[in-house]
Formats: structure tokens, sequence, C-alpha cells
């Protein structure tokens, strides 16, 4: 057997395995960090959801409320005015 071949050949495969890991480990970075990404984006979209449903709960009780087409308007109206 040849001891040169031999480590050459160990050394390239500790330096492919060396590779190896360094990308298993940018890749678990990447996946955690779109993880955390993805949990935000999802509290935003819950946050959404219920304020539109609110929103929504919110003026059909208004218009309920309201006995005529003028008290309606003044109810609904925007702040501005």
């Amino acid at each position: 057997m040849d001891t040169k071949n031999e480590l050459s050949r160990i050394t390239e495969l500790e330096r492919l395995v060396a590779h190896q890991d360094k990308q298993i480990e940018e890749l678990s970075d990447m996946t955690s960090a779109q993880w955390r990404e993805i949990d935000a984006l999802k509290t935003q979209v819950t946050y959404l959801a219920r304020r539109i449903h609110d929103d929504a709960n919110g003026a059909d009780d208004k218009s309920a409320e309201a006995k005529s087409v003028t008290e309606f308007a003044a109810m609904n109206k925007p702040p501005h005015y």
C-alpha cells in the first residue's frame, strides 16, 4: 500500500466533511431565520384578521343602533368632522 496515496485520500475526505459541515450549519441558520420570519408573519396575519373581524362587527353594531340614515351617518362620520 502506498502511504502517501492513503494520506492524500484521507485529507480529501476530511476536506469534504469539513465543507459539508459548513453547508449544514449555513442551512440550519437559514432555516431558523425563515421559521422566525414565518412566526412573525403568522402573528401579524392573526392580528390583522382579528382587527378586520372586530371592525366588521363594530360596524354591524352601529348600524343596528341607528334608527335612521341620518343617525347612522352621524355615528360613522370620519374623525376629521
